[in-house]
């Protein structure tokens, strides 16, 4: 199955669309698959020059970068010259023909000011000289307010008729296949990673979220005509269908990309039971989808402490105060203005937010929101933590909030990380009513659930948990309650699998390995999706 140069059970070439900084699932997946003995290459995009390759936690990483590739015209560009017939073919070349007009009426001016003088000025009689310089600055006004014109016209409309009507083209005469024509980000991938993925020739390849399957599906065709059997599995972090995508165009071409692949895949696995059972309808597929939960780590005690130490003392904070904590990405679809506001409902409470910036126009906003009814001290921010720790770091808070805005599908979806770690932490969750992050909470009786975007409401729910702690942490003492939603479980199905995929029998188990945290500037540390 695997040459001689290679080790373990087999090799594993993982793919993913990320520069693997910050992406702690990619980063546990490959790290742990390593420990249990598979041959592990996981191939990511960097937005260096250069690619890079570095070890971790035992399996290999490259890093390339994308190749750039011309834009494809689309129909409107392609309509524009017969709109505008005079046109150039921009405005910077429509400035260097005015110049060129400049001069000649610079010289005409010229000639009639030589004319005055009695000096010889030379060339065509002076006024045919006009009159050509007249005629020319007419013709070059036309074509120089054409391009202006048509530049304008060409400017991207996401919801234009000519948009509408070139998507719905391709769409019919493509079906799936349109992607080709609306979005060319597929290609940089293939043009940037096919080559490593083949000289690697591995056993199984392991496409992490829908970008990844057309590149995994091509290096399996291309190996089989090679005479060599190379299984697929794809890993869906997200339920695609309910993904908002930038434009109408990718919005058609990237569920169509999934669609196309995803015959291809010898198996597939997902982030949360809804999705899989989504999956399995909108595709029809034969099997559920398994489910890998993006958990953490389990805690490891004999990793040291933050420099802060723990979250309340970071804050400031005495044990007596009630102390609420966020954790993750700071943007507008995590709704962080409703706990933000809740303080106004609670006037003992303070807030925490572990975020990847602690400033910006989102984050400022929150503090002049806070300062405007007298809570700006109340309100605390600090950087990421390392994702090992994290759970330690936030346990001393009273309650773990996570204020997903309702509405978006994988909103609904969703079982975040977060939600893991506050629970590893030991916290009471006070969540919103999205549909299976709230049930679970409500199953397990680890929290309340507060109306989405309602800060009063989420207030109501707070007090709840403080005035009964004990009560929502109860479940935590549970032997056993937690082993379910580490990823030393989790990660166990990635490794059952792989062994069914590719007949190889059970071995006595190994530790699973986390590896070390890697961030980047722009990316999480501490955990990967809402």
């Amino acid at each position: 199955m695997a040459d001689a140069e290679r080790t373990g059970r087999g090799r594993v070439v993982m793919l993913v669309d990320t520069t693997i900084d910050g992406d702690s699932r990619v980063q546990k997946a490959a790290a742990s698959m390593a420990g249990a003995g598979w041959d592990v290459h996981l191939i990511g995009r960097t937005d260096a020059r250069k690619g890079d390759r570095y070890d971790l936690g035992g399996a290999t990483v490259h890093r390339r970068p994308l190749p750039p590739l011309p834009p494809r015209k689309n129909l409107r560009q392609m309509i524009a010259p017969w709109r505008f017939p005079l046109a150039y073919p921009n405005n910077v070349l429509a400035a260097r023909h005015w110049e060129r007009h400049r001069m000649d009426a610079g010289d005409a001016e010229q000639r009639r000011y030589a004319a005055g003088r009695g000096l010889p000025d030379g060339g065509a009689p002076r006024a045919l000289h006009r009159l050509a310089v007249r005629l020319r600055r007419k013709w070059l006004r036309a074509r120089v307010d054409q391009t202006g014109a048509m530049v304008a016209w060409m400017a991207p409309r996401d919801h234009g008729r000519i948009e509408r009507f070139e998507i719905a083209w391709w769409r019919r005469l493509l079906g799936d296949r349109a992607w080709r024509k609306l979005e060319q980000l597929p290609y940089q991938y293939e043009l940037a990673y096919a080559p490593l993925v083949d000289k690697l020739k591995p056993d199984l390849v392991h496409a992490h979220d829908y970008r990844m399957i057309g590149v995994a599906a091509r290096a399996v065709a291309r190996a089989a005509a090679k005479g060599r059997s190379v299984r697929l599995l794809y890993d869906a972090h997200e339920f695609l269908p309910g993904v908002q995508a930038p434009n109408p165009r990718c919005q058609v071409a990237r569920p169509g990309y999934e669609r196309e692949y995803l015959p291809y895949a010898d198996a597939i696995v997902t982030v949360s039971p809804r999705i899989a059972e989504l999956l399995a309808e909108t595709h029809g597929l034969a099997e559920l989808p398994g489910v890998v939960l993006n958990a953490p780590p389990r805690p490891d005690p004999a990793l040291p402490a933050p420099e802060s130490g723990d979250v309340r003392a970071a804050c400031g904070l005495g044990p007596e105060v009630p102390l609420a904590v966020y954790c993750g990405g700071a943007s507008p679809a995590r709704s962080l203005e409703t706990l933000v506001e809740a303080l106004r409902f609670a006037p003992e409470m303070h807030a925490a937010f572990v975020v990847h910036t602690v400033t910006g126009p989102y984050v400022d906003g929150l503090r002049e929101r806070a300062a405007a009814f007298g809570a700006a001290d109340r309100l605390h921010f600090m950087g990421y933590v390392d994702f090992r720790v994290l759970p330690r770091f936030l346990s001393t808070a009273d309650a773990g909030v996570h204020p997903l805005r309702t509405g978006p599908v994988n909103h609904e979806l969703a079982l975040p990380t977060k939600l893991f770690e506050f629970m590893h932490g030991g916290l009471p969750v006070a969540v919103t009513d999205v549909e299976v992050m709230s049930s679970l909470v409500r199953t397990l009786g680890i929290g309340e659930v507060f109306r989405s975007e309602d800060a009063e409401d989420l207030a109501r729910a707070l007090r709840a948990i403080t005035a009964d702690r004990a009560r929502y942490a109860k479940p935590y003492a549970e032997p056993g309650f937690l082993d379910e939603y580490t990823w030393e479980f989790q990660a166990r199905r990635y490794d059952e699998l792989y062994r069914r995929l590719l007949g190889v029998p059970a071995a006595p188990e190994a530790p699973v390995r986390v590896p070390e945290a890697r961030t980047g500037q722009s990316e999480q540390s501490q955990a990967v999706g809402q």
